[in-house]
């Protein structure tokens, strides 16, 4: 079951299947915030619209990386301290695992993707102690998932095991299909964030433990016709100097 890709290998890829899903007008999926803003700049008479008259197309854009779509972030997303996305050095192309998890409905306390999951896939694949990312894919997995609104849906989320577990095997970037890897409303613990991230409950100044240049994409789609498996990644993450900043992630092979 070693199945690694050799990267080196991957020149002319055959195979390539973008997960992000787009940041468009008007749509949110997440969090309860109405979608991305596109207004022309304007300046006295000049306008940045060619559709209004202008030479050129010139628009501001108001989005929040978080809520609008596909998405990578650090532990900034939870610390009072400065670590934005802009400083994490990601690979160029990376060897990624991806599988497919269920999750247990436990009614009021919610619909849970626990860690017997993720070890099953993993005793599965059996990867070695360089694999350094994994891609998630949670069912049901419906076509209307990728244009869905999760706002006041409680989503699936993961348990804090899982954040321990991926730390523990070297895991630094999270992928899910998920609007986060915590519940929906939580109190603000984020438990599965901050173990992933090597962070004590309601710690917000990062310690000894922390792991700066780990990361978690939400928010992403993964088509039932991808299989589960090894995978070449490209994060392609856009050099914003925020705590999060828009992401297209793509498998390869």
């Amino acid at each position: 079951m070693d199945l690694y890709l050799n990267l080196s290998t991957v020149k002319n890829p055959k195979i390539i299947h973008d997960l992000s899903t787009s940041i468009e007008e008007g749509r949110t999926r997440a969090w309860y915030i109405p979608g991305m803003k596109r207004d022309p700049v304007r300046i006295d008479k000049w306008i940045g619209s060619v559709g209004l008259g202008g030479d050129v197309n010139f628009f501001n854009i108001n989005f929040n990386p978080h809520a609008h779509g596909s998405h990578t972030e650090t532990l900034g997303h939870v610390c009072k301290t400065w670590h934005p996305i802009s400083d994490v050095s990601i690979p160029f192309l990376q060897t990624a695992l991806l599988i497919t998890v269920d999750y247990k409905d436990y009614g009021e306390n919610g619909k849970i993707i626990e860690l017997d999951q993720i070890e099953k896939a993993w005793n599965h694949w059996r990867p070695s102690n360089d694999l350094t990312a994994l891609v998630v894919r949670s069912n049901p997995n419906s076509a209307e998932k990728k244009n869905m609104n999760f706002s006041s849906q409680d989503a699936p989320f993961f348990s804090k095991e899982v954040g321990y577990f991926l730390r523990k095997k070297g895991i630094l970037h999270w992928l899910v299909d998920l609007p986060s890897v915590d519940r929906e409303e939580d109190g603000g613990k984020l438990l599965s964030h901050r173990s992933f991230w090597g962070l004590n409950e309601g710690e917000k100044v990062p310690g000894h433990e922390a792991r700066l240049n780990a990361t978690i994409t939400e928010l992403i789609y993964i088509n039932d016709d991808i299989e589960d498996g090894y995978w070449s990644l490209a994060m392609q993450v856009a050099s914003i100097a925020n705590d999060a900043a828009p992401s297209r992630p793509t498998l390869m092979r």
